[in-house]
């Protein structure tokens, strides 16, 4: 590819892994519409890029939750006294539940991976529970938690996990979860993004390692200067969509993107 199309991907990538859009979904296109290659150094780039730049927008809860969280091993006291401490464990259990669940389902994201017919049908259903939320009961700011309990955030951290099959959203997934469970919906984005960065991580540096040929140094620098605004743009166009309540105008886009794809499987000849 040219370094004009990586440009152009890498910022679709860093934006779908931010927004709820579905990253495997948006490539799967990619791959049958603009006769995209998979992996390679760009994409390791992006999904880096992307784990940064959610970073970034989420640092001040982050910090907190690191600082505390550290705190807590040696006071755990902490862990039920203070909301920061209470996010870092929060986050771990949610974290590792996702990677878990993720790892179990790793085979069979590769066997549909580029089947045109399970991406669809994954964009269907991301865009279906995208749509719910507008359905979500509306509670008043003082019926509204800050923090899910540690069954919900097990939930959401399957939930999480899961969406790592095509045309699923890790940020959609456990951000529409944790919307019905009645949190915030600005803490609901902090905590599905934060959520996603250990799986961006885990996943860039398990392709890192899988790659068989030197990185172009040019695809990679801008792969991951075109992902990590990309992704930065996304997880603040998301928290201005979550403020004003309107997540599920985003199932506008991806519901169609879904059909299409379903569509384009039934065309093909053969097995889809």
């Amino acid at each position: 590819m040219g370094l004009v199309d990586v440009a152009v991907l890498a910022a679709v990538e860093g934006a779908a892994q931010a927004l709820p859009i579905s990253a495997t979904g948006h490539g799967a296109a990619a791959r049958l519409w603009l006769r995209a290659v998979d992996g390679g150094a760009w994409a390791v780039a992006a999904q880096l890029a992307a784990a940064a730049a959610i970073a970034i927008a989420v640092r001040q809860r982050l910090r907190g939750a690191l600082g505390e969280g550290v705190r807590g091993l040696a006071r755990p006291s902490l862990f039920r006294a203070s909301p920061p401490a209470r996010d870092a464990a929060l986050l771990a259990l949610g974290a590792a539940v996702s990677l878990v669940v993720a790892a179990a389902l790793r085979p069979y994201a590769a066997r549909w991976g580029h089947a045109p017919l399970a991406a669809g049908l994954g964009l269907l259903a991301t865009g279906a529970a995208l749509a719910s939320t507008a359905l979500a009961p509306r509670r008043a700011d003082r019926e509204e938690t800050d923090a899910p309990s540690l069954a919900g955030m097990i939930a959401a951290g399957a939930a999480h996990g899961v969406a790592a099959l095509p045309g699923g959203s890790r940020v959609g997934a456990a951000l529409v979860l944790l919307l019905w469970l009645g949190v915030r919906p600005a803490r609901a984005v902090e905590l599905a993004l934060a959520l996603s960065i250990p799986a961006l991580l885990v996943s860039g540096l398990a392709e890192a390692r899988a790659l068989h040929e030197p990185a172009p140094a040019a695809a990679a620098a801008l792969g991951l200067l075109a992902a990590f605004a990309g992704a930065a743009a996304g997880a603040a166009a998301l928290r201005a969509l979550a403020e004003r309540r309107r997540i599920a105008a985003l199932a506008l886009w991806i519901i169609p993107l879904g059909l299409a794809m379903v569509a384009y499987a039934q065309a093909l000849p053969g097995p889809s």
